[in-house]
């Protein structure tokens, strides 16, 4: 997935805060679910979210203002209690590219009630497929 560090996620510095990452992240990981035919609404749809149980995120340079980034998702483990999914942000630029953040995050499958439950079968059968 591809982006552009927005005004309103800069300090006055004109550098991403911290927390614009997982923003990102989540926007990324959507996106990933879509491009492979699972939209993240039809499994609300079904009464299942994907409640976020751990964050990680390993800061490497700034982004700023303006930048466009790319950001690279992976699903590192798909059980039917929880997911993990890999995550690296990269900056482009004519020499390159540079590496901003690596990161992960966990996923319980949950009810509307916040009760922990099982990923359907047809999305847990998906997913494997798509491990890295």
């Amino acid at each position: 997935m591809h982006l552009r560090v927005r005004f309103a996620e800069t300090d006055q510095m004109r550098i991403a805060h911290h927390a614009a990452y997982v923003v990102w992240l989540e926007a990324a990981r959507v996106e990933w679910l879509r491009d492979r035919g699972l939209r993240y609404r039809d499994l609300e749809e079904e009464g299942v979210s994907l409640a976020v149980a751990g964050l990680s995120v390993q800061y490497r340079a700034a982004a700023r203002f303006d930048d466009e980034l790319a950001i690279d998702v992976r699903l590192l483990e798909a059980r039917s209690r929880r997911l993990r999914f890999g995550y690296r942000v990269e900056r482009g630029d004519c020499g390159g590219r540079v590496t901003l953040a690596l990161a992960e995050t966990l996923h319980v499958p949950t009810a509307a009630s916040g009760r922990a439950v099982r990923l359907p079968a047809p999305w847990l059968t998906a997913l494997r497929g798509w491990l890295a």
